[in-house]
């Protein structure tokens, strides 16, 4: 495993060099969002997307005949909430990077500034986040109300109140990535475009990341649940392209 994450971390060092090489380069900003796969015995209890962002860095050629094959570098940060009921805990957010060589097509459509692409990329995923072990002391209160004690003084007080201990591991640092979009371009100069694009990350591993509860206290019982993301996602991104070279 070792051998494979420094292999995986030297090609991302090396992307750069070899995407400056290429003609053209465009750079997307998206939000994607993953899913997180839910078991156990407190079925209310859920991980849920926050505020997430990905940066997609392209280089690529393009033939005569509308044919690309470039290279793409990102990475795609995913902010998390332990979620009961309408209350979130916030767990610190996941991330990602990608390297993947892709193909693809272009056409540009007639007597207009507008071009449709297609790509399909594969490549790997990697991740750099550290397991993490939560304790006991991780707890939040849901849904609070006001109340009176016998002094009549008033006072606030929780329906319920929930404490989880548990585990977060990386199971898969490397994984396998396949990448389709679609990509619709506008002509802002004679080198470059705008464009919105399409993606799906369809990871081929099943539980990259496992967070494992296997103690949750809710109204004085004990529950287990567990949670796991394969790191799949789709995003809406926008982006710049520039060709560089005649």
């Amino acid at each position: 495993m070792l051998k494979t994450i420094t292999t995986a971390l030297l090609l991302f060092m090396l992307a750069p060099s070899v995407i400056f090489a290429q003609k053209s380069l465009s750079l997307s900003y998206g939000i994607p969002e993953i899913n997180w796969d839910s078991e156990g015995n407190l079925d209310g209890l859920r991980t849920v997307n926050r505020n997430g962002w990905s940066i997609t860095l392209s280089g690529y050629n393009i033939k005569e005949n509308g044919v690309i094959y470039g290279f793409d570098v990102g990475v795609n940060r995913y902010g998390n909430d332990f979620q009961f009921d309408r209350m979130r805990f916030n767990l610190k957010q996941v991330h990602h990077f990608s390297i993947l060589p892709f193909i693809g097509y272009r056409h540009h459509i007639q007597r207009t500034k507008f071009s449709a692409q297609a790509n399909l990329g594969f490549g790997l995923g990697i991740v750099p986040i550290e397991n993490k072990t939560y304790q006991d002391d991780k707890n939040f209160q849901t849904i609070k109300i006001q109340d009176r004690d016998a002094n009549g003084n008033i006072i606030v007080r929780p329906i319920y109140d929930l404490t989880f201990s548990g585990t977060q591991v990386v199971k898969n640092r490397v994984f396998p990535l396949v990448k389709p979009n679609i990509e619709l371009h506008y002509a802002v100069g004679e080198k470059s475009t705008l464009f919105v694009r399409g993606t799906l990350g369809i990871s081929l591993i099943e539980e990259v990341i496992v967070r494992d509860f296997q103690k949750v206290v809710f109204e004085s019982k004990e529950y287990q649940v567990n949670h796991s993301t394969s790191f799949s996602y789709w995003s809406v991104e926008l982006g710049y392209s520039l060709n560089l070279k005649k």
